[in-house]
């Protein structure tokens, strides 16, 4: 498993580095301390299995490496990670489809604990965090756009599909709908299928 850890500060990437190194098996760790290496790393072989994103770089202000990897089939294998929590940032990312959101200030088993839930197919965000998510302004989410693919989800989550039917109408793994409908959950702020079902009915009729 090759792991790229992004971000501008060394001591973040080599703890973080050496956390993975010790623990995941076979793991081969590499840092970019800017949107320019990440970049250059990114073309290189072998290409990063699982990518670690401080999307807010310094030398990347419009967040253009970001963009990059949403574009791409890399956004599938993102986590994001930041020292600052904020909620729209989060809510930009979940709704982009990364894997997940680990704080800088997690203590090591809960940045292992959440990787695992990744690795194993899920979807990923502190609860404490998702419990904010799920509490704050519904108002932020709704002039934020899912991605193409996460919307298409989310129609047919509206029309009452499980999740073996989405995932055959839509030609994705049940571990992958799994995955995309806890995201969908959480960047709505709801707890469940029929909570999203009343949320979305109710913005639509007002």
């Amino acid at each position: 498993m090759n792991i790229l850890i992004v971000d501008d500060h060394p001591l973040t990437c080599q703890g973080l580095a050496a956390l993975l190194a010790a623990t995941q098996s076979g793991a081969q760790v590499q840092s970019a301390y800017s949107a320019v290496q990440a970049r250059l790393a990114l073309q290189k072989l072998p290409r990063p299995d699982w990518i670690f994103l401080d999307i807010n770089l310094p030398d990347d202000p419009q967040h253009e490496l970001f963009k990059y990897l949403c574009e791409s089939p890399w956004i599938d294998h993102t986590v994001l990670i930041s020292a600052d929590p904020e909620h729209r940032l989060i809510r930009t990312a979940l709704a982009a489809g990364v894997r997940g959101f680990i704080p800088k200030t997690a203590d090591p088993a809960l940045v292992l604990s959440g990787f695992a839930h990744i690795l194993a197919g899920e979807f990923y965000v502190p609860p404490a965090l998702a419990n904010q998510l799920k509490e704050s302004s519904v108002r932020e989410v709704e002039n934020r756009p899912l991605s193409p693919r996460l919307q298409q989800v989310q129609d047919l989550l509206l029309r009452g599909q499980s999740n073996k039917v989405i995932a055959r109408q839509l030609a994705l793994s049940d571990h992958t709908v799994k995955e995309y409908v806890s995201s969908i959950l959480v960047f709505q702020g709801v707890a469940n299928r029929l909570d999203l079902v009343l949320k979305l009915t109710k913005v639509s009729g007002s």
